[in-house]
């Protein structure tokens, strides 16, 4: 077969002119590499960065698709910090990070530059110490990041990684320029016109159709090859190129400028704040009945997407809230049948919309809190620290990625002596729900999150957990108890047309509630119920029989009425509510109605 190729060759040129060896196959070498830049272009600014750099209105070669804007917090690039992570204080809407630097530092240097800071970083809260060495901090600038990039040796060492790179693109499009007029050439020094030469025999038809489908395959493989590794350039260029056209690519620098006496190591500490963070509490609450004791376990669950990796960090969480001013606010008058825009409203109107609380009669007392066991067992995996604002010392050292993923960190175990209660609420779930009451005397402050309960083992639900200050009273649900039945029944329901023309209508309801007990022994079960009340001097509520035992409800709404049933083992306890409401009967369709619906 290899007499085949040079017969072929020397056939071609005397049959047909080399027109396929004239062709230009720089563009289809282009097309099969794929690159996501001008090759020849970036060579061009690669020898000739300074007159680039001269000629600002030459747009550099960018990777970032037209109009694309870096977020202010996520940089196109990963960041790459010159400095070492110190501690890292996570608030509920930001974070306060510090970074050290070692760096020998000349007199006439003046300073130190952190690199590679989130672009989140905030302007102001900047604050940078010397830990160790003899110098004393004059200033401290942060970059913008406008214009061109900065001619440092770090760049020059980008300049020149990329021309290695760039240099066997080049090769590499040499290359397949080639293959591609050698598959253009064999193709061709097979044709033949009608007419042209003796027919050639059927054998040497065979041998060439056979060495021609084994040199395709061949240039084929050899293209495929070319084409993945100029890929993988083109992948280790891209960021390259970004490096080299944008200030911001790899984060923000922060100047640190020094006064100094003589040469001298120094280690500086700069401290920002940066957006993007937060950490959030989370709770478990197991519930022992047979000791009647409540655990409750505290975790801070932190996420981040400063861009920012906190990779073997010192945590700490703070339970301030630095959105709040730290000023006194100041409270302006109060005016009703005035709204703010200067309309004339009415005096209820004003009540709600300025927040105002309006009880129908009767003052409003609080119900006196029963003394309730506090904390038994206190366990804190982290180091409660500050005064006013909690601050907790996560032990060890943490890494958190930037990516916004959760990453849930245990603050403390705390475990309560708890007064147990089955309540219910019929009218709106027909179920008997536990509950654990307990005094909170502990460590730190509970702040607002949500809390998974647990009965023993067993997972019953989720609640949520308001601000409880120590010393407060906490109540916690954990799920129902399947072993107690409460039905709720609408007896009868009677309607009535009063007075003359029969203008009015009454409605009288007759309810019964019941509580079965299968538990096996006799239980306590706190009822809540309501009667309607009457806003309107056209409508009227009468109560005609509701079942003694009622709790004192200073404290609760108008209407609501509270039980303490006690079930027997294996029986039933029930309280009856009868009631009327008389109303006009245009009312009806409406009022009424409605209130029906509800009950």
């Amino acid at each position: 077969m290899r007499w085949l190729w040079p017969a072929l060759f020397a056939l071609s040129f005397a049959v047909f002119p080399p027109f396929a060896l004239a062709q230009d196959f720089s563009a289809a070498a282009e097309d099969i590499m794929g690159l996501s830049f001008d090759l020849d272009r970036v060579e061009g600014m690669l020898m000739k960065p300074a007159r680039m750099a001269s000629h600002p209105g030459v747009p550099h070669p960018s990777l970032a698709t037209p109009g694309y804007v870096p977020t202010p917090y996520v940089a196109p690039l990963p960041l790459e910090p010159n400095s070492d992570l110190d501690t890292v204080t996570v608030f509920r809407d930001r974070a306060l990070v510090t970074r050290v630097i070692v760096a020998e530092v000349e007199p006439d240097g003046g300073g130190v530059v952190f690199e590679g800071l989130p672009l989140g970083l905030a302007a102001d809260g900047l604050y940078a110490s010397v830990r160790s060495g003899d110098g004393r901090i004059v200033g401290v600038e942060i970059e913008s990041g406008r214009g061109e990039v900065e001619e440092t040796e770090r760049i020059e060492e980008i300049r020149a990684e990329m021309l290695e790179q760039t240099a066997e693109l080049g090769l590499i499009r040499d290359r397949i320029e080639a293959l591609l007029a050698q598959r253009t050439y064999l193709r061709s020094a097979l044709m033949r016109g009608p007419g042209e030469g003796q027919a050639p025999e059927l054998a040497q038809v065979k041998s060439a159709l056979e060495y021609v489908g084994e040199t395709e395959q061949d240039i084929a493989q050899q293209l495929r090859e070319e084409q993945k590794r100029a890929q993988e350039l083109d992948e280790e260029i891209a960021p390259l190129l970004i490096k080299l056209e944008n200030p911001l690519a790899t984060g923000k620098r922060v100047r640190v400028d020094l006064d100094l006496e003589a040469p001298d190591e120094l280690t500086v500490a700069l401290r920002y704040q940066v957006w993007g963070a937060s950490w959030t509490p989370s709770y478990n609450a197991r519930l022992d009945q047979s000791g009647g004791r409540v655990e409750l376990e505290y975790y801070g669950v932190v996420t981040q997407t400063t861009g920012e990796e906190w990779v073997d960090a010192e945590l700490l969480l703070s339970t301030a809230n630095p959105a709040t001013s730290g000023s006194l606010p100041e409270i302006t008058p109060w005016y009703l049948g005035r709204d703010v825009y200067g309309y004339d409203a009415s005096v209820m109107a004003g009540l709600a919309s300025g927040g105002g609380h309006f009880q129908a009669g009767g003052a409003v007392t609080r119900a006196s809190v029963p003394m309730l066991e506090g904390v038994l067992e206190s366990h804190m995996n982290a180091d409660v620290q500050g005064r006013g604002a909690v601050i907790f010392a996560i032990p060890g050292r943490r890494t958190v990625a930037g990516d916004g993923s959760a990453q849930r960190l245990p603050v403390g175990t705390q475990t309560f002596g708890a007064t147990l209660e089955l309540a219910t609420v019929p009218k709106l779930i027909p179920e008997v729900f536990r509950r654990a009451r307990i005094r909170y005397d502990g460590d730190i402050p509970l702040i607002p999150g949500p809390v998974a309960s647990y009965v023993g083992t067993d997972y019953v639900g989720t609640g949520y957990i308001n601000a409880v200050v120590p010393g407060e009273p906490l109540t916690l649900s954990f799920g129902t108890d399947d072993r107690l039945k409460v039905t709720r029944r609408l007896v009868s329901r009677e309607v009535e047309y009063l007075g003359v023309g029969r203008r009015m209508v009454r409605y009288t309801f007759d309810f019964r509630v019941t509580v079965a007990n299968f538990t096996g022994e006799a239980q306590e079960v706190e009822m809540t119920d309501q009667l309607p009340i009457a806003e309107m001097d056209r409508v009227q509520v009468k109560v005609l029989e509701v079942t003694e035992g009622q709790l004192p409800a200073d404290d609760q709404a108008p209407g609501v009425l509270k039980w303490k049933l006690t079930v027997p083992k294996g029986g039933e306890s029930s309280v009856v509510m009868r009631f009327s409401v008389t109303a006009p009967a245009e009312a009806a369709a409406t009022y009424l109605r409605d209130m029906e619906l509800m009950y």
